[in-house]
Parts: structure tokens; C-alpha cells; sequence
């Protein structure tokens, strides 16, 4: 098994910067740009799903939350096999059939004309999404050498950050061809193939993200045959995907792996807030003309500069330390929400929150393949991504209750509560990786 909680190889910062663009490179770029290209599609995605449910097909907050959940809870089950399908049939092949789907199943859901046919579009992009990010993962760290991996990590993190960052002012600006006052209305528009229809902001958002997966997919084809599976792994082949999971949660490394994602799942939740709970909650209280987009991608913005930074000063230390740390960090925003509502507290809340992610997340990724025994990257990557997913799964129920609560369409509000409750449950993260820290860092094996 590989070394888990141990600083990098004894390299420069020269060095390990000259190997991500030197010899054999080409297909970790090319792995960036169909990330990049992905994630354009799922950020778009994620910032208007609520809005979508509830301003095209009529559901209310509890109603939206709960179609959301099963959703996440059809995409937790999903990504249980993920992993072991990308060590059994290769990543290269699962990354071009997952790209393929979203590009369907978003164009499904852009045209969709009933509630009925939304949500069945949308589930059915919850296949793609839960096979999407395992094997991007699993194939930076293939496409990576050792001397590189910190790095490369790091620079896949930025890769689909700054499909974060340039989302924003797209979603804005389509939003605002469809805005009367400041109000969002419905346009008619003829479509080829399909005729003359009602088509929403929300519904062109989502058109938009089938662009960009189905060109990410044309862009993986470009990728090396021999990225891992697909043409022989150095590793042991795993034919059979149940056999690769059973052979992976026998392992006592896994489980002390998986509590400290379970912890880290817990301040998740904040950014998982961003997503189902923020839209609402600051259009309503500052209205429908908020540039909601535009600030949400200060998050990616303030991650693309900070992200390369945090990873050179703390490249030699520990991981789990600067999880901890950055942990903390991303936690105690919510309680910025508490002190007010206005455009200034919404960036100051941003901003702690990306310092605290520019530190943890991304070597959080680099972490889960670095435990993984050779020829099961995959599958620990994807077994590693329930805890989120089930976070997730809280969470969308959790907000609809959360806006019905404490920020409703209409009524009184209460939004210093709503904001208070949710720091309360992210701040249990780190609190509780410091007091269970001798546990999951103790017995490093380091065989093999």
C-alpha cells in the first residue's frame, strides 16, 4: 500500500513545475480542458437546479429539496460502482460514455415540458455525474508521475475552478435577456427540429452545459490508449467491480480513511448550501436582479489564484494538518451570514470560505489515491465520494426546511438563523477531526 500522510519526494519547486510541461504532459492538459469543459456544465447545473424545479415546473422549496435529494441519493448509489467500473473497463472509456449522457440528459432536461419529464431527465444525469469525477480523478493521478502528483492535483482543482470562475457571468447575462423589472419571464423562440416553444433562462443554462460535455467528450478521445485500464494497467486488474469493492472495505486503512471524510463531509455541507440554499436565500432577500452567478464565482476566482500558492508553502507538510487547518477555516463562514445579508458580507463569507477550501480540498483529492493499493485507485475514489454525496443528500431536504423556515418566498424571515444553523452542523467537521485525530492518523502502513 502506498504512503498515506508523508510530505512529497524530495524535489524542487523548479522541478516539480517543469515536469507538468515537459515530456508526456500532453495528456494531463488534456485532461484539464475536458474537466474544465465538464465542469462548466455541472457548475451551470448545480447554480440553477433549484431555481429551475421551482420557477419552470411550479414545486415549492420542500418540494424542489426533496426531488433534489433523491437525485443526490440515486448518484450516491450509483458512484458506490463508479470507481470499480473505471478499474475494471478503463478510464479512458468511462470518461467518453459519462460525457456522452450529460450532453444527452441535459439537453432532456433544457427541452423538458412537464414536471414528469424534468425529473427524469434529471435523474438520468445523475448517471454521468457520479461516473464523472472518480475517473478525472483516477486519470490525473495515471497521467501524473510522483515528482508531479501534488501539483497536478492542484492544478486539477484549478482546471474546473475556473470553469466556476467563467460560468458566473454567462448565467448572469442569460438571466438577464430574460428579466422584465426585476423579474424573471419566460421568451418564445423557434428551435430547429423542435418548433416554436416557451423556453426559460434556466432552460438555456442547461442547453448550454450539453455543449460542453459533448465537446469534452470529443476531447478525451484525444487521450492516450493506454491511460490505465484501457490498454493494460501496471496494476492488478480488477475484472469483476464487486470483487475490487469487497477487496477495498476490507481494508482497516479504508475505514480510518473514510471517518475523516465522513468529518470533512460535515464542512461540505457548507458549499453544498451555496448550491440549494444560497440562490434563494439572497434573491429573495436582495431580489431576483442579484448578480448571483458573478459573486458565487468569487469562490472559483479567489480558488484558481490561492490554490497553487497553498500548495507550494505546504507541498512538505503533513496532509492531514492542512486539512485540519483549512477545514476550520471554510466552517466559520456561515456565522458571517449571521451579522447581515448585504452585497459586502456576501463576499466577505465567499472569501473565508475559499481560503479555508484553497487549503484542504485539493489535497483531500490527492489524498484519496495516495492510500489506494495499485490498480484500485478508482475504486477507493469512488467509495471515498459517499460521505459528500450523502452530505449532499442531508442537505437538500435540509434547505428546502431551512427557506420554508426562515427565508419563505413570502412572510416574515429570519435569515441570521438560517445561516446560524448551518455553521453549527459544518463547524462539527473539524471539531471533530481534532478530537478523533490519534485514531485516524495512527499505523501508517507503508508496504509495497
Amino acid at each position: 500500500m502506498k504512503p498515506t500522510d508523508t510530505p512529497s519526494p524530495p524535489t524542487t519547486l523548479r522541478e516539480e513545475l517543469r515536469g507538468l510541461v515537459g515530456p508526456g504532459s500532453r495528456d494531463l492538459w488534456l485532461i484539464y480542458l475536458a474537466t474544465f469543459l465538464e465542469y462548466l456544465g455541472i457548475f451551470s447545473f448545480l447554480q440553477t437546479l433549484p431555481l429551475w424545479l421551482s420557477d419552470d415546473f411550479g414545486l415549492g422549496d420542500e418540494a424542489a429539496g426533496w426531488w433534489a435529494s433523491v437525485f443526490s441519493l440515486l448518484v450516491t448509489l450509483l458512484s458506490f460502482f463508479a470507481g470499480a467500473l473505471a478499474d475494471s473497463f478503463g478510464v479512458r472509456r468511462l470518461l467518453v460514455a459519462s460525457f456522452a449522457v450529460a450532453a444527452a440528459t441535459r439537453l432532456g432536461m433544457s427541452l423538458a415540458g412537464s414536471p414528469a419529464a424534468a425529473v427524469a431527465w434529471m435523474l438520468g444525469f445523475a448517471l454521468a455525474y457520479a461516473l464523472t469525477s472518480p475517473a478525472l480523478q483516477v486519470a490525473v493521478n495515471m497521467a501524473a508521475t510522483p515528482t508531479t502528483r501534488t501539483f497536478a492535483f492542484s492544478l486539477w482543482y484549478v482546471s474546473f475552478n475556473l470553469a466556476g470562475a467563467v460560468i458566473g457571468w454567462p448565467i448572469d447575462r442569460i438571466r438577464g435577456l430574460f428579466l422584465e423589472g426585476d423579474r424573471l419571464v419566460t421568451r418564445t423562440i423557434d428551435l430547429p427540429l423542435v418548433g416554436t416553444r416557451e423556453i426559460s433562462a434556466h432552460a438555456v443554462i442547461l442547453a448550454c452545459g450539453f455543449a460542453s460535455a459533448a465537446v469534452a467528450a470529443v476531447i478525451v478521445l484525444f487521450v492516450r490508449r493506454n491511460l490505465g485500464r484501457d490498454a493494460g494497467s501496471t496494476g492488478p486488474a480488477q475484472a469483476n467491480p464487486f470483487r475490487a469493492l469487497g477487496g477495498v472495505m476490507a481494508e482497516s486503512r479504508f475505514w480510518r480513511f473514510m471517518l475523516l471524510v465522513v468529518l470533512l463531509s460535515l464542512v461540505r455541507l457548507m458549499f453544498q448550501h451555496m448550491h440549494f440554499t444560497w440562490p434563494k436565500y439572497v434573491t429573495r432577500v436582495e431580489g431576483d436582479a442579484f448578480p448571483v452567478g458573478t459573486v458565487w464565482s468569487l469562490n472559483s476566482l479567489g480558488v484558481i489564484v490561492l490554490v497553487p500558492v497553498a500548495t507550494a508553502l505546504t507541498r512538505r507538510l503533513p496532509i492531514f494538518p492542512v486539512l485540519l487547518l483549512g477545514a476550520t477555516i471554510s466552517a466559520v463562514s456561515p456565522f458571517l451570514l449571521c451579522l447581515g445579508s448585504s452585497l459586502e458580507m456576501q463576499v466577505a463569507m465567499i472569501a473565508v470560505l475559499t481560503v479555508g477550501e484553497a487549503l484542504w480540498s485539493p489535497r483531500l483529492y490527492e489524498y484519496n489515491v495516495a492510500i489506494a493499493p495499485q490498480g484500485q485507485e478508482a475504486t477507493y475514489v469512488g467509495l471515498a465520494k459517499l460521505p459528500f454525496f450523502l452530505a449532499k443528500l442531508v442537505v437538500t431536504p435540509m434547505s428546502g426546511w431551512l427557506l420554508a423556515s426562515y427565508c419563505p418566498a413570502d412572510g416574515p424571515r429570519d435569515p441570521a438563523m438560517l445561516w446560524a444553523i448551518v455553521g453549527v452542523t459544518t463547524l462539527a467537521g473539524p471539531l471533530g477531526m481534532w478530537l478523533l485525530q490519534g485514531w485516524i492518523r495512527e499505523r501508517r502502513e507503508t508496504t509495497g
